[in-house]
């Protein structure tokens, strides 16, 4: 514990009190990679997201709704059709790749909801 400057009239620590000065010294975990795994994590993390970001802003610019921020620059070189970016899911097969983009293609834009017991089956 760092012995505080103290005015003897007022009681208060001075201006240039060592001891308030070095309370308020703070490291960031960035300078101390080792200490703090979170710090590690992000030097790895960081670039990586920066890069998935502007893939993602890239993305909505032209019309798609990627389902997460995270991976979207994968989505962005590998999806061959919208659905794939939509659901976040690559489909292999091409064949199936087109019968999931058509069906995709069909679906309504909003939910169908039952608004009374007396509507018909949504599943009808």
């Amino acid at each position: 514990m760092a012995k505080h400057l103290k005015d003897p009239e007022t009681g208060e620590c001075s201006v240039n009190c060592w001891g308030c000065k070095v309370e308020s010294i703070s490291i960031a975990p960035s300078a101390q990679p080792t200490r703090h795994p979170e710090a590690a994590r992000a030097l790895v993390k960081d670039p990586l997201l920066d890069k998935d970001r502007e893939a993602y802003r890239r993305l909505r610019r032209n019309g798609e709704q990627p389902k997460h921020v995270q991976g979207s620059a994968f989505f962005e070189a590998k999806a061959n059709e919208s659905c794939e970016i939509t659901t976040g899911r690559i489909i292999a097969d091409p064949a199936d790749r087109k019968q999931f983009a058509e069906g995709f293609a069909e679906l309504p834009l909003k939910p169908r909801v039952r608004t009374s017991p007396d509507d018909a089956p949504i599943h009808v």
